[in-house]
C-alpha cells in the first residue's frame, strides 16, 4: 500500500476568512505523494504550485496544520502521480480561479478547463485517479468539504501545531 498525504492549513487573509466562514477553519488543502512529505502540490494565486511546508513562510499563514492519510494500491498511486504530473506539465497554461472559488462558495458547479483552486485540484486528482469516490463535482469542494466527506474512510490523522 502507498501513502497519500492530504494537508490542511489555515491562512488569515480576507479571502481565506471568507472560505473559513463557508466551510470551516482550514482554508487551504495540498496533496503529497512523497513518502517523506517534503513536496506537496496545490493551487494558489500563482497557479499550480509545489509547496515545501518545512520552510513555508507567509505573514498570513497560521501555524496549525492537520494531515490525513489515504492508502492506495500501487496502480492507483501511479495514476494519482500521473494526474499531478499532468498539472505540473501544464503549469503555464492553468491559472488559479478566484471566480471559481466564489462559485464554489455559492455552491454553483462549474467546469473552467484551465482554472482551478486548491480544493478543486485535490478533489479532481483524487477522483480521476480512483483513489477516492466523492459525491459531488470537484468544483463544489472547499478544503473542509473534502475532509468531512472522506473522514470516516481515512485511516490516519495527525495534527501538528
Amino acid at each position: 500500500m502507498k501513502k497519500v498525504t492530504i494537508l490542511l492549513s489555515k491562512y488569515s487573509d480576507a479571502f481565506s476568512k471568507l472560505i473559513a466562514v463557508s466551510s470551516g477553519e482550514y482554508t487551504h488543502i495540498s496533496i503529497s505523494v512523497d513518502p517523506e512529505e517534503k513536496e506537496f502540490y496545490s493551487f494558489n494565486l500563482k497557479g499550480f504550485i509545489k509547496e515545501n511546508w518545512e520552510n513555508k513562510e507567509s505573514k498570513y499563514l497560521m501555524p496549525d496544520r492537520i494531515r490525513f492519510y489515504i492508502y492506495t494500491d500501487n496502480e492507483t498511486f501511479e495514476k494519482l502521480k500521473n494526474e499531478i504530473k499532468w498539472f505540473e506539465d501544464k503549469r503555464g497554461e492553468i491559472k488559479y480561479s478566484v471566480f471559481g472559488t466564489l462559485l464554489c462558495i455559492a455552491r454553483i458547479p462549474h467546469n473552467f478547463k484551465k482554472e482551478y483552486f486548491c480544493s478543486r485540484f485535490v478533489a479532481e486528482v483524487l477522483t480521476k485517479s480512483g483513489a477516492v469516490k466523492l459525491k459531488k463535482k470537484s468544483s463544489l469542494y472547499l478544503p473542509m468539504h473534502i475532509i468531512r466527506e472522506l473522514k470516516p474512510n481515512l485511516l490516519k490523522k495527525e495534527k501538528r501545531v
